[in-house]
């Protein structure tokens, strides 16, 4: 049977024996206990087994398969995006997408975001615009080029999920939208 996200999870937070550990320790454990790489069918098939719900939650990571609308003229996208929603849209909705970031600069955010985060909690653009790293990551998504149900992750889970090999870009590799990224956000 195959791990689901929870499964991943729940293995390294029960390695942590309940303590508080270093980003350091957690980063290991991901290291010693996820594949290195998931293929995009694996990165679907840990979407699809998880608790997954037809809608974002709002004020929490969800992750979910998107095709998105205007691909041929993208320089690059994510089709597994690891989003903070921010805004709702009649069409869909406005997030952060910490996958434009390399995971230590995703932990930063992570740990910037985690005070505003609560679930179905909208976050106010005017709370966060002045935050560098969200530059880079701000994303439109319209609901009919979602192609799954959305994977919520608990916010005790962000730093793990954070962690986690699931990105897919398309059209650039992932050190350049990294470095592209990095470039933004200074």
């Amino acid at each position: 049977m195959a791990k689901t996200l929870d499964n991943y999870i729940q293995e390294i937070t029960t390695l942590a024996l309940g303590r508080d550990m270093s980003t350091r320790w957690y980063r290991d454990q991901v290291r010693t206990v996820v594949p290195r790489t998931f293929s995009e069918s694996a990165v679907s098939r840990l979407i699809k087994t998880g608790n997954t719900q037809s809608r974002p939650t709002y004020g929490t990571l969800n992750l979910y398969m998107y095709d998105p609308k205007l691909k041929e003229v993208l320089e690059y996208y994510d089709i597994f995006p690891l989003v903070m929603p921010i805004k709702k849209h009649k069409d869909g909705f406005t997030g952060i997408n910490f996958h434009y970031l390399s995971v230590p600069m995703r932990l930063k955010l992570v740990e910037f975001m985690r005070p505003l985060a609560g679930e179905n909690r909208i976050i106010g653009w005017n709370r966060i615009s002045r935050y560098k790293l969200i530059r880079p990551c701000v994303k439109r998504y319209l609901a009919p080029h979602v192609q799954s149900r959305f994977l919520k992750i608990n916010e005790e889970d962000f730093t793990i999920a954070c962690m986690m090999p699931v990105q897919r870009f398309k059209k650039a590799s992932t050190g350049k939208v990294w470095s592209d990224s990095r470039r933004i956000a200074v």
